[in-house]
């Protein structure tokens, strides 16, 4: 197949967009001691809503996979986009747990299209494998970027300019990804596409059963848990983690927590590349067994080791994209099915992804504190990467 002559134009809007799906997955985090003082929620129940988007997921993402598969990326990411700047206006609303809740689990209608999208696109748009790994690289910085972002300058720009409103931060990240959703709706409409077959019915190589049947995907199905537990689980309550357990004033432990998260993106864009089905195991088992050692260093340390710790779990960005190398390069998936099958493997992550804050609020709430909460987080890491190499040895 002849790769498209836009494909990295039309990439770099996509990671717009996936960029503000990573504003939506990190607003709140730099603010939370503040919302949670004014809507008058605990750590256990911030936890709870911080994870209704991820909780919605789950029965989105399989829809949301044979809609990328009908109608194509273009469409799809389009919406996600809108449900990413919905979700963020209708949380600078909020004045309940509940009504947070509400809030955040729109996020989770139609964000699934986005998260789905880029390894569907990275499939059909760039044939070619070596380009396709650094497509990878690519696209998989793109949440944490937004994320940094958003971190980095919270507490020291945004939050001084709106009046310490954390509401109008909100309305103003909405804006944003209105117009980043806009800018990919251009790019994408101008772009030449690659002709690819869409089953308008669920075919014989899209049909779930039929991707079971390969041990990539079970493999990358198995792993779905743990991988979005553990990013789940530190992504919003990793500034509140820093602050508290290093004493740290909220606008310095966002300050560090970006540092962390700006190393994390190195770590995105560099190691997919070296990702060959022969090492992408390997890799995954050592990106666990590093970030069980940061969360340790970070649970048992002082605050200059808090500092150190939360920068090697920095590691946890390698996870996502290399899980998802695995099931992109399994023998049964197929450019006409990688909407369903990625649409599957979010719906099975997000389980984790609903689990990791909530457990993490819980933990924070009880006797054990974020202490014990980072090292429940290690104690998983450990197991995942070692029942991972007993699995793939046993292959």
């Amino acid at each position: 197949m002849t790769s498209p002559p836009h494909r990295w134009r039309v990439l770099l809007g996509l990671v717009g967009v996936y960029a503000a799906f990573g504003m939506a997955v990190t607003a709140l985090a730099p603010m939370l001691t503040v919302v949670q003082e004014d809507i008058g929620a605990s750590r256990g129940s911030m936890g709870l809503a911080l994870g209704a988007w991820a909780f919605i997921f789950i029965f989105t993402a399989p829809l949301a996979g044979r809609f990328i598969d009908r109608f194509g990326v273009g469409w799809a990411v389009a919406l996600g986009g809108c449900s990413v700047a919905g979700s963020l206006l209708a949380r600078a609303g909020a004045d309940s747990v509940l009504t947070m809740w509400l809030a955040v689990a729109l996020f989770g209608v139609f964000g699934p299209l986005i998260s789905a999208s880029p390894p569907t696109f990275v499939t059909r748009w760039f044939p070619d494998e070596a380009e396709r790994r650094r497509a990878v690289g690519i696209y998989v910085i793109a949440p944490a970027i937004g994320g940094v972002v958003i971190v980095a300058t919270t507490n020291s720009i945004l939050l001084p300019f709106f009046d310490d409103s954390w509401r109008a931060v909100l309305v103003a990240e909405s804006g944003l990804a209105a117009a980043l959703t806009i800018l990919w709706a251009v790019t994408y409409a101008t772009a030449t596409k690659p002709s690819i077959p869409r089953p308008k019915a669920t075919p014989e190589g899209g049909h779930l059963r039929e991707l079971l049947g390969s041990s990539g995907v079970r493999l990358a199905l198995g792993l779905a848990f743990t991988v979005f537990f553990v990013n789940h689980s530190l992504g919003p309550w990793t500034v509140t983690v820093v602050e508290d357990l290093g004493g740290f004033s909220p606008s310095v432990a966002s300050n560090w927590t970006a540092l962390a998260g700006v190393v994390g993106i190195g770590i995105s864009a560099v190691i997919p590349n070296f990702a060959n089905p022969r090492r992408v195991v390997g890799l995954l088992v050592a990106g666990f067994v590093i970030l069980a050692i940061g969360l340790c260093i970070s649970a048992f340390g002082s605050p200059t080791l808090v500092v150190v710790g939360t920068i090697i779990t920095a590691a946890r960005a390698a996870l996502i994209p290399l899980t998802i190398l695995i099931l992109m390069e399994a023998d049964r998936v197929t450019p006409a099915n990688a909407g369903l099958a990625n649409g599957v493997w979010f719906a099975v992550g997000e389980v984790g992804g609903v689990t990791g804050p909530l457990a993490m609020g819980l933990i924070a709430d009880s006797s054990a504190g974020f202490t014990g909460g980072l090292l429940v987080v290690a104690a998983l890491a450990v197991a995942t990467a070692i029942g991972t190499r007993l699995a793939t040895v046993s292959r």
